[in-house]
């Protein structure tokens, strides 16, 4: 049997289209949902959209996402994942709504399915329930998508995202993706399905990059094993600004992120170290990086330009060529 999820697609893509398609989390990545307790899980499914608190600076982010690089909106395909019951799709509907996000569909995972397996596991088991989802919604796009993953480092999204790519580009067999399935808790069956779910799909690049909003981990070197593949960003300003780096959003798209975050009460410092960061773990030019300083400096955004610093050796020396996404051995519950 199939990890239960639910999912809706709106979009129909022509069979030759090609470009970029989103794939965002919700918990914890978009929005504020407790999934450490039992007692926020029991909380969940009775909360209304004006409960729902988004991260910080992650609405201006996913509209610029949305709009693409572009002066006019491109409407960038854009799908949500949610570990949260399916009945709180309305909900989260309704909040999405609430902060003007045109999205395309949904998925979440299936709670009356997994109670009815009699399988609690399942109801915080994320690793399985994301993969299936990613491979179930892979079904549905055409080969020419390119997709781009974001998510965050409390519910091992990286390796979810990094098994994705690298089973989809056949980077990884099956003994291998069931091994590492097996290590990382997922259930024999459930992991066996994803074998045969990869198995379906035609093996290519499906994945673009992945972005990774970090919170548990106080450094990102715990994560630099991913690099440079996954990029790992202390908040929605440095997502914003390797998704520039990439081509996927405006710089004007950079600024007007970092706008939001200035207004919510983030320092002109905040802004000028997430940047010194982006420059010293490489992801993103360290020329490009000075250009955009001297445009935060006219919007009112920065206080003073700063010299910024080149790529670190040790980030520098993990961006080798056609490197595997995924570690060599990862370890259990990695993020």
């Amino acid at each position: 049997m199939a990890f239960p999820i639910s999912s809706v697609n709106e979009r129909v893509f022509e069979p030759d289209w090609s470009g970029e398609v989103f794939v965002c989390d919700i918990d914890r990545t978009y929005l504020h949902t407790r999934f450490s307790t039992l007692q926020g899980l029991a909380q969940i499914p009775f909360e209304f959209a004006v409960d729902k608190k988004e991260i910080e600076g992650m609405v201006p982010l996913l509209l610029e996402v949305r709009r693409g690089p572009g002066a006019r909106s491109r409407q960038t395909p854009l799908y949500f994942i949610s570990a949260s019951p399916s009945q709180l799709r309305p909900v989260i509907q309704r909040k999405m709504l609430l902060d003007g996000l045109e999205f395309d569909g949904t998925v979440f995972k299936d709670w009356l399915g997994v109670l009815a397996s009699l399988r609690l596991k399942r109801l915080k088991e994320q690793v399985g329930f994301k993969l299936t989802a990613l491979l179930l919604h892979r079904k549905e796009l055409p080969r020419g998508a390119r997709q781009i993953l974001i998510g965050d480092d409390l519910e091992s999204d990286a390796l979810t995202f990094a098994l994705f790519a690298d089973a989809m580009a056949g980077r990884l067999d099956q003994e291998q993706l069931l091994a590492i399935l097996l290590q990382q808790g997922v259930a024999d069956d459930d992991a066996r399905g994803i074998c045969r779910l990869v198995a379906e799909l035609p093996r290519t690049e499906a994945v673009k990059r992945a972005y990774i909003r970090m919170e548990r981990h106080g450094s990102a070197e715990a994560l630099i094993d991913f690099w440079p593949h996954v990029a790992l960003c202390r908040g929605a300003f440095q997502m914003a600004l390797g998704l520039w780096q990439a081509g996927s959003i405006s710089e004007s798209g950079v600024l007007r992120v970092a706008a939001d975050l200035r207004a919510q009460g983030h320092p002109a410092q905040e802004v000028a170290i997430r940047l010194a960061e982006s420059c010293r773990r490489g992801l993103v030019e360290r020329e490009r990086c000075a250009e955009l300083q001297s445009r935060l400096m006219d919007h009112g955004l920065l206080d003073a330009i700063e010299e910024l610093p080149g790529i670190e050796p040790e980030w520098e020396s993990t961006s080798v060529p056609g490197k595997p996404w995924t570690p060599r051995r990862p370890k259990a519950g990695s993020a």
